[in-house]
C-alpha cells in the first residue's frame, strides 16, 4: 500500500513518522516544493542572524528517510489530484514545466500547510517588502539587508514570529520597529495588562513598539523609503517585512473537488470530503476554527497517520492552545483558553500574581473547579516549572489552595 503526503512541514513530516514507526512495510512518499528536507522554521530568525548554520537548522539529514524507507522528493510541486483515479501529478524541479510526473496512491495525506498573509500596499514592484515563511525567505532578507545596508526595519505584525523576528534582528544594530494593528501585542494569547508588559520590557530592550495602527501604504518608488498610516503618520525605514499572520493553503484541495472553507474541511479523524484522502496541520479547519500552531500540527497529524493505518484511537476534539516565547531572557507561555478579566461569567475565576517592576506575570483561569487557560511570564529564573505543572493540570478540577502555592512560589 501506498502513502502519498504532499508537504514537508511539521504536519507531513510527523505522519510519515508516525506511520513508519507502527509500519514498516508501507510504502511512503513525501512530495516537497523546497530544496531542504524537514528543518525548524522557528529558528529562522537565528539563521539570519547567523546564531544557527543551515547546518542545524537542518532537523532531518537525507540519510535519515534512507534509513526509513521513506522516499522524500525535494523541488517536487503537487500540481494535480485526482481523486477519482486516486493519483496525483506534479512538476520535477521546478524550473522545468515540462518535465512532469504521475503516482498513484491508496491513501494521500495534504499537509501543505499555510502561506503568509500580504496586503497590497503601494507600488508592488518596490524592492524591500519580504515575508519570513522558509530558508529561501531568510536567504532574501540576509541578503538585503546586508547588500542595501539597511538601517531601519518596520514588522508589521506584533504575534509571535514578528516579535522574536524583531529581537533577533535588532542584535545586527538596525533600529527595529513592530507594528501591531490591534490595541496591544499578541491579542490571540495575552490579555491587555500581561501585553502592557511584555510590550515595556520589549521597549527596555530597544525596540519600538507601535499597536492601534493600521498600515495604509509602503512608500518608495525603487526600493522602500517608509510606512504610511491611516491615521495620517508616516515612519521612515529601509525594508518592511510583513507578519501578519497565515492563509490555509487550499488551492490543491479545491480543485480536486474536496470540501474547503477557510480551511480543508475535516472530520474528528482527520479524513477529507474523500475517503482515501486526509489532511493536517495549518491547512486545515476542523468545527470551524483554524489552528495554526505546532501543538495543533502535532496532534493532528498523529491522527491521520493512525487513521491511515487502521489504529484505534480517540478522536479529535480540537487542540489546547499553547504557545511559547522566548526573548532575551524573558520567558512567556500560554496554554488554554484566553484570559480575560472583562465579562467573567459566574463559574469563572482569574488567580494572578504579578510583580511589574521584575516583568513577571502569572495568571490562570479557574472554570467550575478546573484549569482551563493561563499565562506565565517573566525570566527564566522567575518561572522555570510554573508552566509545566500548569500544563499537566490543564482540564483537571485543581485545588485552588495548590494554585495559588504555585502562582506565589519564590523561584
Amino acid at each position: 500500500m501506498r502513502v502519498v503526503i504532499i508537504g514537508n512541514g511539521v504536519a507531513g513530516q510527523t505522519v510519515a513518522e508516525e506511520i513508519r514507526k507502527s509500519d514498516q512495510d508501507r510504502q511512503i512518499h513525501i512530495f516537497t516544493e523546497e530544496s531542504f528536507p524537514f528543518y525548524s522554521r522557528i529558528f529562522l530568525p537565528n539563521f539570519i542572524t547567523e546564531k544557527r548554520s543551515l547546518e542545524k537548522l537542518i532537523l532531518k539529514k537525507p540519510e535519515w528517510y534512507e534509513k526509513k524507507n521513506i522516499f522524500l522528493h525535494l523541488n517536487s510541486k503537487v500540481i494535480e489530484i485526482n481523486s477519482r483515479e486516486k493519483e496525483i501529478r506534479f512538476q520535477k524541479h521546478l524550473s522545468n514545466s515540462d518535465d512532469t510526473g504521475i503516482m498513484s496512491y491508496d491513501k494521500l495525506v495534504i499537509a501543505t500547510g499555510s502561506k503568509p498573509r500580504r496586503l497590497p500596499f503601494g507600488n508592488p514592484n518596490v524592492k524591500g517588502v519580504f515575508t519570513l515563511r522558509c530558508i529561501v525567505d531568510a536567504e532574501q532578507i540576509k541578503g538585503y539587508i546586508r547588500s542595501q545596508d539597511v538601517k531601519e526595519l518596520m514588522i508589521l505584525g506584533g504575534g509571535l514570529l514578528g516579535i522574536e523576528l524583531g529581537y533577533n534582528l535588532s542584535e545586527l544594530g538596525l533600529k527595529i520597529m513592530i507594528c501591531e494593528i490591534a490595541p496591544y501585542l499578541l491579542p490571540r494569547q495575552l490579555d491587555s495588562g500581561t501585553a502592557k508588559l511584555l510590550k515595556e520590557y520589549l521597549e527596555h530592550k530597544g525596540l519600538q513598539i507601535i499597536c492601534g495602527e493600521k498600515a495604509e501604504k509602503i512608500l518608495g518608488e525603487e526600493h522602500v523609503t517608509g510606512v504610511k498610516f491611516e491615521s495620517g503618520n508616516t515612519i521612515s525605514c529601509q525594508m518592511v517585512l510583513q507578519q501578519m499572520g497565515i492563509i490555509p493553503k487550499t488551492k490543491l484541495a479545491e480543485n480536486a473537488g474536496l470540501e474547503v472553507e477557510r480551511g480543508i474541511v475535516v472530520n474528528d479523524f482527520m479524513q477529507t470530503s474523500e475517503e482515501d484522502i486526509y489532511a493536517a496541520g495549518d491547512c486545515i479547519q476542523f468545527n470551524g476554527s483554524i489552528w495554526g500552531i505546532i501543538p495543533a500540527c502535532l496532534e493532528q497529524a498523529k491522527i491521520a497517520a493512525k487513521s491511515i493505518i487502521n489504529i484505534e484511537q480517540d478522536p479529535y476534539q480540537g487542540t489546547f492552545w499553547s504557545t511559547r516565547l522566548k526573548v532575551a531572557g524573558l520567558n512567556l507561555s500560554c496554554f488554554g483558553k484566553l484570559l480575560s478579566t472583562e465579562n467573567l461569567s459566574d463559574g469563572k475565576i482569574i488567580i494572578e500574581n504579578t510583580d511589574a517592576e521584575k516583568f513577571i506575570s502569572k495568571k490562570v483561569l479557574i472554570e467550575e473547579k478546573k484549569l482551563q487557560g493561563g499565562i506565565i511570564m517573566g525570566p527564566s529564573n522567575s518561572i522555570s516549572g510554573s508552566d509545566r505543572f500548569f500544563l499537566q493540570n490543564l482540564g483537571l478540577e485543581i485545588d485552588e489552595e495548590q494554585l495559588k502555592k504555585e502562582l506565589f512560589l519564590k523561584r
